[in-house]
Parts: C-alpha cells; structure tokens; sequence
C-alpha cells in the first residue's frame, strides 16, 4: 500500500514539474489572430553619450581636414574613450574644426543631418555616419550567453537583445523578464511577459543604454519535456516502472 502511494506521488510530482513547449513560445496569440503589433521607438542622444563620428565628401584629400585629423578605424573601436566623441553636459558634441553641434535629444539620424549641415561648410557633398560607442546592455540568468552586450542599433527591443545573448536556456521564463532602467534620479524596476503580444506595443518593450535585463527561471525545474514524442516516452517509462512495481508484489 505504502509503495503504490509513493508511486502515485511520484507520478504527481513528475507531471506537475515538467515545462512544455507552451511554457516554451512567446507571442501567445489564437489560432485565427496572428497579427503583432509594435511600438514604433527610437533611442535619442544624452548626455554622456560617446559617439564616433565619419564624416566622408567629395573634398580633395588634402582639404579633407576632419579625416586627416582623425586615427585608424580599429584603433577608435579599441580605444572608444580616446577616439569617441562625448555628449557633454549642456547636450553638445565637441568636433574637431567643425566645433560644437548640440545633438541631445535627437536620433542618431537626426544628429547625423545636425552635424551634416554644419560640416557642408567645409566640405563637398559630406556624409556623415554616427555609431554611439557605450550603448551596453546587461543580460543575466536563464540565457545562453549571460553577460555585457554593446549595441550598434539606434533601436532594439528585448527580443532583439536576447537573441545577442544567444537565447534562452530551456528553463527561462518568458512571463517574467525583470529590467532595471536607470533613468533619472532613481532606477526604475519593471517586468516584461513576452508571451503578451500587446506587449510589443510599448515603448517598454525597447531598451535603453545601460539596461540590466534578468531572465528568471520558471519555479518548475525538475525537468522539460521539449515535444509530445519526449512526454509520451516518460509516461510509458513512469507506467512499466508502475506496472513492474506491483507485478513484483
């Protein structure tokens, strides 16, 4: 008697504890509504924003100052605080020749055609390309790849920064996405269900610089059953394991 109670537990406790590929999905939507809405943001310049700035014309080399002033591509991406441009504290930025352009505020293309009609009085036909250079986020828990991520974008929401980080692991839970923004005086502390499709059309669902994104795991971890092939296997596993248990007595 005391057997068959343990076994009936145990079959309780097992089916209880399992993740199935539901627990799995995001975007959680019905079979005849598959359409998903986003929120349409983009990230502006702040202060203490550092920005490597190109700037390409139609100019003669040797009249071709800024670029001439300017080092090695790869010696700007490895040294990004030696070469970078910072947004100062009054929402400018600082160029060489081309002096103070204030950019705070603005998109990345919006500061570039700041900073391209200043620099038409220097130069012909200039294009002017802008990458922020500590864009970071910090991905943490159920991920594959956890850790500090640099984002080139001008915009990326969450499922964009977890792909970065590689993934979920089978374990994440995708209801429970916690973000800490550092915004303003005090940091802000929010989470995410992404198995909400009206999710995507908030400006919450895009992250900012400085971002710390935790993925926490579902409480269930005994063990995923990742496909009905894999449940049906440990259901007539845990049966014959039943079965054999009482043909024995």
């Amino acid at each position: 008697m005391f057997r068959n109670t343990l076994i009936y537990l145990s079959l309780i406790v097992l089916f209880s504890s399992c993740i199935t590929n539901k627990d799995l999905d995001i975007f959680h939507v019905k079979k005849n509504n598959s359409e998903i809405n986003f929120f349409n943001d983009v990230n502006t310049l702040s202060d203490g924003d550092l920005l490597n700035v190109e700037i390409k014309s139609l100019t003669p080399t040797n009249y071709d100052f800024f670029n001439n002033n300017q080092e090695s591509s790869n010696s700007r991406l490895l040294n990004p605080y030696v070469y970078g441009y910072l947004i100062n504290d009054s929402g400018y930025v600082s160029l060489p020749i081309l002096g103070e352009v204030f950019v705070r505020g603005k998109s990345v293309e919006e500061a570039q055609a700041s900073i391209k009609k200043v620099a038409e009085g220097f130069f012909s036909s200039p294009f002017v390309k802008i990458v922020l250079l500590n864009f970071n986020v910090t991905i943490l828990g159920e991920v594959n790849t956890p850790g500090n991520i640099n984002i080139s974008e001008p915009s990326l929401n969450i499922i964009d920064a977890i792909g970065k980080a590689n993934g979920f692991t089978s374990v994440a839970n995708r209801k429970k996405i916690k973000i800490i923004r550092f915004e303003g005086e005090k940091p802000e502390i929010y989470y995410l269900d992404l198995t909400d499709p009206n999710i995507s059309n908030t400006n919450r669902f895009f992250i900012k610089s400085g971002d710390i994104i935790t993925v926490e795991p579902v409480r269930k971890r005994f063990f995923v059953i990742n496909s009905l092939s894999s449940g049906i296997s440990v259901l007539i596993s845990s049966l014959t394991l039943y079965f054999l248990l009482n043909q024995s007595n």
